[in-house]
């Protein structure tokens, strides 16, 4: 084995311990290959169990506020669960550039978040993503365990001839739904940066009338339509809203 395997191996063991983002994990990577200017975004999953579901909800009510009030390189922070499960948490974060990751990942309030809930974690699934698509309102979004709130997670394989085709489509759609919906709030487009043909979708709608609104509409049949056939193994998972805040007004499409 040589030595690079080993340094990623115990880069990746050193990651999980502490319960650093995957946002951490992917910048690291990337110095090894080359530099990404796109925005980073962390998406990850825990496992939450039921004794640390109140502390895992308060203390990241702390950190995210936080990191809006004090942080302006730090973007966007989305925590949701699944309908009916509590237990499984997705969190997206995003952040201008390393300089802006490194501030959040130094700040107090990050690590009372890691010492009191972090470090606790000990089930997650950490994703190495790049953004393809980063949309939202002009506003800023603060959505706090509100109980109304959707977020939905759509995960897929493209047809790597049908790439262009499918973020074009995605972009239309999510461009049409943030000027014209009021309930849909934003839409991230990621791959992963180790396999680009695999995506995941992230939209957040005010409440199921939005979701409902915008999966039924014409735009977004219409691009169904044109780019079902180019995509496999699709899965949706709908999550309840926790904790959503961002500064507002991303619009990055990745040339």
């Amino acid at each position: 084995m040589n030595k690079r395997v080993i340094k990623r191996i115990l880069l990746t063991s050193a990651i999980a311990v502490l319960g650093v983002s995957t946002s951490f994990a992917a910048f690291t990577f990337d110095r090894q290959e080359k530099v990404d200017t796109a925005p980073i975004v962390g998406l990850y999953r825990y496992q939450v169990p039921t004794e640390l579901q109140g502390a895992y909800n308060a203390e990241g009510v702390k950190n995210l506020i936080s990191s809006m009030e004090k942080e302006p390189n730090t973007l966007s922070m989305n925590v949701a669960h699944v309908k009916g499960n509590p237990s499984e948490s997705y969190v997206v974060e995003i952040y201008t550039d390393t300089a802006a990751l490194e501030t959040h990942r130094k700040s107090e309030h990050f690590q009372n978040y890691i010492n009191e809930v972090g470090s606790k974690l000990t089930s997650r699934k950490l994703y190495d993503v790049q953004p393809m698509l980063l949309i939202e309102k002009p506003d800023a979004l603060s959505i706090i365990n509100d109980g109304k709130s959707v977020v939905t997670l759509t995960e897929f394989t493209v047809d790597g001839n049908e790439v262009d085709t499918v973020q074009k489509q995605y972009q239309l759609d999510i461009e049409r739904a943030v000027r014209d919906d009021a309930g849909y709030m934003a839409g991230y487009v990621l791959r992963e940066r180790n396999n680009k043909t695999h995506w995941y979708v992230i939209q957040i709608y005010s409440d199921e009338s939005a979701f409902n609104k915008h999966v039924n509409s014409p735009g977004y049949r219409f691009m169904m339509s044109q780019i079902q056939g180019s995509l496999q193994n699709v899965t949706t998972k709908v999550l309840d809203g926790d904790i959503l805040v961002n500064h507002g007004g991303q619009d990055f499409v990745r040339p």
